[in-house]
């Protein structure tokens, strides 16, 4: 497995690192602030290459950071959210309902335009707003139960979902799961499942948080595997489109900050939705 030494000599300490934070924020009470400062800087990288992947206009890259910075703060502070009559909380039919709508707009309509002035910074405006809503989730962790506990239960199943994949999809690969990305299988999604499933139990096992029983985490454990598997094939077609391998080159072996992040554009807000429905 050629690439793996690389995977994981950057993606273990990016990923300690993460941990790290995430359990300060746990120690101080689970307010969240360092989950909240590691996705507004990675949701920004992300916004960035995801953005120099549809346009080369600078432009465009101001603009859409701003759309992306201001319209976290548009939903995030009470203040803003009242002015246009959100007082009572962020809508969840918002954070979910952004990425699944915006996701095949940006990877296959926007492409297909023949080249415009405009087209680099409607593709910034798209963007800014399909990456807000995995940010705004992580805001909204701190409300739940589990507090930063939900969100590092959930990245680590995405990410081990991601690994699952890779060592069984190598060797044992043989059935294509979708043109867009030859090289995933139906095998490597069985093995995504069964990581996520695996680590999910381990998690719930260990945390023993009575809002957080191991039928739950099995649940959450198949959708976090399915979520980060589509919004990976999405990525994979968005570049594909713009005739990139990876979305940067910021990491070493992992891409840039998009391709560590594309997994957890559904899967973090699906997973904070289904927890607000369950404890409502």
């Amino acid at each position: 497995m050629k690439g793996l030494g690389a995977r994981l000599r950057w993606g273990v300490p990016i990923s300690i690192a993460v941990i790290l934070v995430i359990s300060f924020d746990l120690q101080a009470g689970g307010q969240g602030w360092g989950l909240l400062g590691l996705a507004l800087l990675f949701g920004t990288g992300a916004v960035v290459e995801a953005i120099r992947l549809g346009s080369k206009n600078r432009f465009d890259l101001v603009l859409g950071v701003l759309l992306f910075g201001g319209s976290f703060l548009l939903w995030s502070m009470p203040s803003l959210r009242t002015l246009i009559g959100f007082e009572s909380g962020i809508p969840m039919a918002l954070v979910l309902g952004l990425p699944l709508l915006l996701a095949p707009v940006i990877t296959e309509a926007i492409p297909a335009i023949p080249r415009a002035r405009w087209r680099g910074a409607i593709h910034a405006l798209l963007v800014s707003q399909w990456l807000v809503p995995p940010v705004l989730a992580c805001a909204m962790v701190s409300s739940d139960p589990l507090g930063a506990h939900l969100f590092l239960c959930a990245l680590i199943m995405v990410k081990g979902s991601d690994t699952g994949a890779y060592l069984v999809g190598r060797p044992f690969g043989r059935t294509p799961l979708h043109p867009v990305s030859p090289r995933k299988t139906v095998e490597g999604l069985m093995g995504a499942i069964g990581a996520a499933v695996l680590l999910g139990t381990v998690y719930s096992l260990v945390l023993q948080h009575e809002s957080f029983p191991v039928s739950q985490a099995v649940f959450f454990g198949i959708l976090a595997a399915l979520a980060g598997q589509l919004t990976d094939l999405q990525e994979s077609a968005f570049k594909r489109a713009a005739g990139a391998k990876n979305s940067g080159e910021t990491i070493p072996g992992l891409g840039g900050m998009l391709d560590m992040m594309d997994s957890l554009i559904l899967a973090i807000p699906l997973i904070v939705w289904l927890r607000t429905i369950l404890h409502d």
